[in-house]
């Protein structure tokens, strides 16, 4: 391990949904299940850890069986202010987290995938590497600078959360950026495909998801909405 390696355990946090096509998780070394996140750990044969929440949503059945596990299970009021995943989240970094990848189901309420994305961006964890896998998209959060194991062809979306982020560095790209503002009610980074790994991004300001979908069955020269 090299000497300035950062020691603590990688999280990997299970949120809700349906598995549809089950992720391949990436190597841990904890999980956390936000609530009925743990019905989805189950169908991914994931042992959890830590299941946190409200316990509004999770099966009976599924709860059960991690306290029979012996599973640590930490309840919180229905009146909360804070997500699930906030709460997850949270867990992580008190856990000593130096990355999370979590991993989010498909389907669901837009509301909720459009909060869990915030959530994500948040500055309360941006001094570690936050990923996601959500539904069939894989999904980066970037606060400085991050290289993306990304092959020729995959399309690539960037896209500021929270405000405009400045200063926007994107190489590997078929239409690279250098230097540039995106505003979050312009989609000027929807849509742009890799054409050489690694994909490096770098940003001044505020805050990107680097969002790469399901690859296309092709990808016209043009290709941009």
């Amino acid at each position: 391990m090299p000497r300035d390696a950062p020691i603590g355990p990688r999280v990997l946090v299970v949120a809700s949904g349906d598995p549809g096509v089950a992720p391949t998780p990436p190597a841990n070394d904890l999980v956390i299940a936000a609530d009925s996140g743990l019905d989805l750990a189950e169908a991914l044969n994931l042992d959890v850890d830590l299941v946190v929440g409200d316990m509004d949503s999770v099966s009976p059945g599924a709860l059960l069986r991690a306290e029979s596990r012996g599973t640590r299970i930490e309840r919180h009021s229905t009146a909360k202010d804070e997500t699930d995943l906030e709460l997850a989240m949270s867990s992580a970094i008190t856990m000593g987290a130096v990355s999370i990848h979590v991993i989010v189901g498909g389907g669901g309420r837009v509301d909720h995938a459009v909060a869990n994305l915030m959530v994500l961006a948040s500055p309360r964890w941006s001094e570690i590497p936050v990923s996601a896998t959500v539904g069939e998209s894989d999904v980066w959060v970037v606060h400085t600078r991050v290289e993306l194991p990304l092959g020729p062809g995959d399309p690539l979306s960037i896209l500021p959360i929270g405000g405009p982020a400045g200063g926007v560095v994107a190489s590997g790209l078929r239409w690279p950026l250098d230097g540039e503002t995106l505003s979050p009610w312009v989609a000027r980074g929807v849509s742009n495909v890799v054409v050489s790994s690694p994909v490096a991004i770098s940003l001044d300001s505020g805050v990107v998801l680097a969002v790469r979908s399901p690859t296309p069955a092709n990808v016209p020269d043009d290709a941009r909405g």
